[in-house]
Order: C-alpha cells, then sequence, then structure tokens
C-alpha cells in the first residue's frame, strides 16, 4: 500500500483522537469551573458563618458587658475624699439595708423633750382651732377607718404649717403608700418648704430630702409596742445612713398620745443611739385624767368621745417641734436652707438622676404655664453636697464660659451642657436638658470623642475626670456630650499648667499619672502633678477600650470596687502595662499621643482608631 492511502486513513483517526482531546479539554475546563464555584461557594459558606460568628461573638460580648455593669450597678460604690492633704478620693462601700438590730426597750435611752425646745409664742387661737376642729371630726365619728384618719390628720398638718407661715421651714407630705427606699414607708415626712417635689410620678428622689418624720396609728394602740416603735427607729435610721446624717428626729401618735424620737450617729463609728420622750396626750379627758397603758385606751374608747378636749400644752410642745429654726433639725444631706432660692415656684423635682462625689442630680419639670410651646418642659439642676466644695462650682462656671469664647457655637452646644441659671452658684447649677448615660461606644462615638477631646485641646483645657460616667448621649442629636468641669485646669500659652492637687481618674489614666500617684500614696513624690496637655486624651483612649473590651471592662469595675487607694493605683497601673504589652494597635496609638505636638494629629488617631474595633 502506498503512502497516499496510508496518509488517507490516518486522517479520520487525527480527527477522532482531536475530538476526544477536545471532548476532554472541556471536561477539565467544566470540572475546573465546577471545584471553581464549589470553592467559591465554601469560600461564601465561611464567610458568612465567620459573619454570623462574628456577630453572635459582638452579641455576646454586649450581653456580658451589659452583665457586668448592671451587676457593678447594684454593688457600684460611692465616692468620698480620703484625704484633704493630698486630696486622695476612693470608693467606698455603703449599705443602708443593714439590719437595725435594735433591742426595745434595753438599746433607748430617754429624754425630756421639753429640754431640746426652744420657747416661741407661736400657739395660738388659730393652732387650738384647727386641733380642736380635728378632735370634733374624729370624735363625732367614731368609726372612721384608719385612712379615713390618716386623711384627717394630712389636712390638720397642712393647715398647721400654713398658719405658721414664715414662723416654720418645714413642708408636710403625706407618705403612707410612698416608698422612701429599703421599704421605709413612714406616713407623715417633713422637707423644706423651699423644695417642690412630685411624689407622684417619681418618689424615690424624696429620701434625699426627708428632714423629718412621724407615723401615726390607730387610737387603739400602745404607743409604747416595740414593733411600732422598731420601725420608726428603721425608718429614722435608713434615712441618716442614706443622708449621711449624724442626727434625725421623728415621732408617733395615735390621734390621742404622741411620743418623740430621736436617732444619733456615734462619732468616727457606723453605731447609732436612739432615744425615746415621755408620752404626751394631745386630748385629755374632762371626767377624768387617763394612763397611756393600754387598759386605760380601752376605757377611753368606750367612753363617750365628746369627753375629750385640746391639751394645750401638748400641742404647744408639738408647735414648737415644728417651728424649730433649721439648725435644729440637722438636715445635712446638701448644702441648702429652707431660705435658698431653689426654684421651687418654677420647676418640680420629678427624677434623682445620678449621686456624684460632691453633688446629686435631678431632673426637673416646669409647672404649667411656666413654659411655651417652643421651650422644653424639662430642665436639670446639679446640688452641692457640702459647702466646702462650691469652689468646684465656680470652677465649672469658669471652664465653660472659656469653652464659650472659642468662638465655635455649634460645636459647644455639641460637645457640652450649657449653664442656664447662675443665681446661686454656690448652691446648685442648672442645665438646659436631660442627657443618656452609655453602657459602650461605637466606632462613630469614639470619633465623637476624640473630637471632644481636639476641642478641649484646642481652648488649653484639660477636663481631667473623663470617665464613662461623665459622657452622656444626647438623643436629640444622637452625639456624645462631656459633662462636669469640676476639676478642669487651664494651660497658659507656654503649655504650661503648673502644679496642681490630683484628682480620681485613677482607673482610667495614663501610665505617666500613676506611675507618679503610686509614688506619691508611698510618699516618694509632691502631692502635686504637672498635668500634660493630653491627658484628657489618653483617658479618652482608655475609655474607649473598656467599653469595647469585655475582659478590660470586667477588670476596670473590679479596680473601681477595690477600698484601698493604694492597691487601686497599682491594678490600674497594671492592667495600662499589661494591656501596651498585649495589644499592638493600643501601644502604637499611646506612642502617637506621646507625639503629638499639633491639633491635626487628631484626625490621625481618628482614623488609626478603627484598628480597635476590627474583629
Amino acid at each position: 500500500m502506498d503512502t497516499t492511502d496510508d496518509h488517507k486513513e490516518t486522517l479520520p483517526m487525527l480527527g477522532e483522537k482531536q475530538l476526544v482531546t477536545e471532548e476532554k479539554t472541556k471536561q477539565v475546563i467544566e470540572e475546573t469551573k465546577v471545584r471553581d464555584e464549589l470553592e467559591k461557594m465554601k469560600c461564601q459558606s465561611e464567610e458568612i458563618r465567620r459573619v454570623e460568628k462574628t456577630k453572635r461573638h459582638r452579641e455576646a460580648e454586649v450581653k456580658i458587658r451589659n452583665f457586668i455593669i448592671e451587676r457593678t450597678k447594684q454593688e457600684k460604690v460611692e465616692l468620698e475624699r480620703a484625704s484633704s492633704e493630698t486630696n486622695r478620693l476612693f470608693f467606698l462601700k455603703i449599705s443602708c439595708d443593714e439590719d437595725c438590730n435594735i433591742n426595745v426597750p434595753d438599746d433607748l435611752q430617754s429624754f425630756d423633750i421639753n429640754c431640746i425646745l426652744k420657747d416661741n409664742n407661736y400657739f395660738n387661737d388659730n393652732i387650738f382651732n384647727y386641733a380642736e376642729h380635728f378632735l370634733n371630726l374624729y370624735s363625732s365619728n367614731p368609726n372612721l377607718k384608719s385612712y379615713e384618719i390618716q386623711y384627717l390628720f394630712d389636712d390638720l398638718m397642712v393647715n398647721l404649717l400654713n398658719t405658721f407661715n414664715n414662723a416654720t421651714s418645714l413642708k408636710y407630705l403625706s407618705t403612707t403608700s410612698t416608698y422612701l427606699g429599703n421599704d421605709s414607708q413612714p406616713d407623715c415626712t417633713f422637707i423644706y418648704k423651699n423644695i417642690n417635689i412630685d411624689t407622684c410620678k417619681e418618689e424615690k428622689c424624696l429620701k434625699d430630702f426627708v428632714v423629718c418624720i412621724g407615723n401615726l396609728k390607730s387610737p387603739t394602740e400602745s404607743l409604747s409596742e416595740n414593733v411600732m416603735i422598731e420601725n420608726i427607729l428603721d425608718d429614722m435610721k435608713t434615712i441618716l445612713s442614706i443622708q449621711r446624717r449624724k442626727k434625725i428626729y421623728g415621732f408617733i401618735s395615735n390621734c390621742l398620745y404622741i411620743k418623740f424620737f430621736y436617732l444619733e450617729k456615734e462619732s468616727n463609728s457606723n453605731s447609732f443611739e436612739f432615744f425615746q420622750s415621755q408620752e404626751l396626750e394631745m386630748f385629755s379627758c374632762l371626767s377624768e385624767t387617763l394612763l397611756s397603758t393600754g387598759e386605760s385606751q380601752k376605757r377611753r374608747k368606750k367612753q363617750s368621745l365628746r369627753n375629750l378636749r385640746v391639751n394645750k400644752d401638748t400641742w404647744k410642745i408639738f408647735t414648737k417641734f415644728l417651728t424649730m429654726n433649721s439648725e435644729f433639725y440637722e438636715y445635712t444631706r446638701f448644702n441648702i436652707d429652707p431660705h435658698d432660692n431653689l426654684l421651687a415656684d418654677q420647676y418640680l423635682i420629678i427624677k434623682g438622676l445620678a449621686n456624684g462625689l460632691t453633688s446629686m442630680i435631678y431632673l426637673l419639670e416646669k409647672n404649667e404655664n411656666e413654659y411655651s410651646v417652643e421651650e422644653s418642659p424639662h430642665h436639670v439642676m446639679k446640688i452641692l453636697k457640702e459647702s466646702q466644695d462650691s469652689n468646684l462650682f465656680s470652677n465649672e462656671i469658669k471652664i465653660t464660659e472659656q469653652l464659650k469664647q472659642f468662638n465655635d457655637s455649634k460645636k459647644f452646644h455639641l460637645f457640652f451642657q450649657d449653664i442656664l441659671h447662675l443665681s446661686r452658684p454656690d448652691k446648685y447649677l442648672l442645665y438646659d436638658k436631660e442627657l443618656q448615660p452609655i453602657n459602650s461606644l461605637s466606632l462613630m462615638q469614639s470619633k465623637q470623642l476624640i473630637d471632644i477631646m481636639k476641642y478641649l485641646y484646642d481652648c488649653r483645657i484639660v477636663h481631667r475626670h473623663v470617665r464613662p460616667e461623665n459622657l452622656m448621649l444626647d438623643s436629640n442629636t444622637n452625639h456624645i456630650k462631656l459633662i462636669d468641669f469640676s476639676f478642669a485646669i487651664t494651660y497658659d500659652v507656654d503649655d504650661k499648667a503648673g502644679s496642681i492637687g490630683v484628682t480620681d481618674t485613677v482607673a482610667y489614666a495614663g501610665y505617666e499619672f500613676l506611675d507618679y500617684y503610686s509614688k506619691l500614696l508611698f510618699g516618694l513624690s509632691l502631692p502635686n502633678y504637672r498635668y500634660e496637655r493630653t491627658f484628657d486624651l489618653k483617658c479618652a483612649l482608655n475609655v474607649i477600650i473598656v467599653l469595647n473590651n469585655v475582659p478590660i471592662l470586667a477588670k476596670i469595675y473590679a479596680i473601681e470596687t477595690l477600698t484601698d487607694i493604694h492597691q487601686i493605683t497599682l491594678e490600674a497601673l497594671h492592667l495600662w502595662l499589661h494591656t501596651r504589652r498585649m495589644n499592638k494597635d493600643y501601644s502604637n496609638l499611646l506612642n502617637l499621643i506621646t507625639n503629638l505636638h499639633e491639633s491635626s494629629t487628631f484626625d490621625v488617631f481618628k482614623n488609626e482608631i478603627e484598628k480597635l474595633f476590627d474583629y
């Protein structure tokens, strides 16, 4: 066979082979596409799982963070001044629900109510008439229920105090169904008359303003019953503990008799002394002199109530008790007295917002007809606790004015609270709106905080107290605000602030401050610190870390519940050194702060802080 024939035979075979090769190539391509598609689907699936895992992780962290915060709120301690020499501030645990452990009558000491009351002439015919009117209503309706007797007594107290007018510093509130804290529920509560509280909306803040209390019992009950005495003393002890006072007065009455009490905290001790007065007849029987025994009260009940008359001697004593000067009652919860203008004619106190180191903060509501539709019906009042801290309010006013003078009104109102009323800056400050506390910081809010730090830096102001409690959310603008400039200081043009006493922002402070403070506590340095201009920025960075890292948050709360300032400082120093070693992004941000010499670096800092939010 010649080659031509061979070539003819080979052509079909080659064509066949080519088809097979092409088929195999297509198959490989298809298999590759399938593998690629499968790999793509696998990657997508892994990405979905990763996103879901991250989402669950973040949700879990939020739940843990909220749990830690809620748990700590229950145990959170109240700040107290530890030493005036170095201004060392630390936390103290306060328990207002301790058992009173009163052993009646062994723990009770006697006192003569006449010996502690001053002479005055405020008992008059009007007082007598009101007492007689109460007696007539009571005696003409022998089957009155206890709540009906309470209504009559409430009306009597209001009429008496109105009659006294300027002679008394007290206002009467019926608190039979009002909660004063720790299950305390006295029937009668007296506060200063320049305080206006709406107990229907928020009665819990009433406990901060109680001056003295009373309990009203059934005419068939003896005032010598141990349980009755224990209840009034327990209520008095609770209020004394909450208000951190040294002394408080109270009384018990069954409408026929009255007995006075006072409770006094012993100096440098958590112990109390309990005192009760003699039992006094409020209304005497015309036919006989009645004793205060249970049997005599039963006989009195059987007799006609119309035989009773007003006992002037007892009502003169009660009048004196209600018209003593404010010093007598020893109310020391706040740096206020009954003559201060606390805007009671314009506002109602409706809610307690915060308990700070030197002040308490309350939400106010304007009285009807006191505001227009355009105005907000609510403002916030911060009341000073002790007169010795009035310089802190003065400093806050001064710093706020300096922040305003930076000529950026829009940013000022976005970043800070304005002070509205300055009639008594040594007593209280009034702010424009209620802000909301925060439990975490988003990336956007963290950048807002850095913007606030830049504003302070440009104004040459150091806040010195940047911590989560002083960061609030304005729900109207959805922006973070920095509050409480009580401890703020200013720099001069040479970037010098001078040496100044330290504040209590220990847990969130930078390494330099903590190192200095630890040496100060051990007597190795002077009691004043030269605050660097970037002090607040370091605190802000630590706050951001804490509110976005559950383990560090738990450690910070554990540190803040310690009572020894040395231990607090050393634990905080160790925490932040460890965080710097373990967290590269945090370490780089600290280095950026160290090298910060102009405000433009804040923009770089805001960009770099995003890395803290990369999971």
